[in-house]
């Protein structure tokens, strides 16, 4: 039987979560366009896009 450490350490499951991470990342940061520039500062932007380069290095660094 697998224990939940066990898991949390396959590749394959960490792979799905910063797929999933990464989805909503993208989507936020598409909402935010859509708003004017007004309503949402850029430094927020550039928070989740920072984010979303570190989610993209990391699955880089996965095994396929």
């Amino acid at each position: 039987m697998l224990t939940s450490a066990t898991m949390s350490l396959n590749p394959l499951f960490l792979r799905h979560d910063l797929m999933i991470e990464l989805g909503r990342l993208e989507m936020a940061m598409q909402d935010m366009r859509g708003t004017t520039a007004t309503e949402q500062p850029t430094s927020q932007l550039q928070q989740l896009e920072s984010r979303r380069a570190r989610i993209n290095e990391a699955l880089s660094r996965l095994p396929a």
